[in-house]
């Protein structure tokens, strides 16, 4: 049986620095869902959306300049902001479908909100690391 090798220092760093654009996504999202949501009432999914879409904004650019900074520095923005875009449709998919389905089992959104935070932590990193911000090899990096 093969073992799994030991992350590198740089890719523990790195995971750390990813957990931080989650926390930042989480946090913001959170605190706006809990405002628009709990104290103004408004429905779940529209507190939402908006919630996303600035917990989003905060992610991209933690993922984008701290965490993959050295693979992304030779993507075309065009070409990040469109699979972080994709991704995150898909995700934002995913996500309704975990807090929705879970308050139609009479689970609050908020508890939906932790539950779909806990399912997105590694699978936004494995897909960052994999398909959004993985480099492109560049003629100098062949030998």
């Amino acid at each position: 049986m093969k073992k799994i090798p030991k992350p590198t220092k740089r890719q523990a760093v790195q995971f750390l620095y990813f957990n931080m654009g989650g926390v930042s996504f989480f946090v913001l999202g959170y605190a706006i869902f809990a405002l628009l949501y709990g104290v103004m009432h408004m429905p779940w999914w529209l507190s939402k959306i908006i919630a996303d879409a600035v917990g989003a904004t905060s992610n991209y650019f933690i993922q984008r300049y701290v965490t993959f900074r050295l693979e992304s520095r030779h993507i075309d923005s065009r070409t990040l902001l469109s699979k972080f875009g994709i991704l995150s449709l898909t995700n934002i998919v995913i996500d309704y479908a975990i807090v929705a389905g879970l308050n139609a089992l009479g689970v609050s959104p908020f508890i939906g909100l932790i539950a779909s935070a806990s399912f997105f932590t590694l699978w936004k990193y494995v897909w960052y690391k994999l398909w959004v911000f993985k480099p492109k090899r560049l003629p100098s990096d062949e030998t």
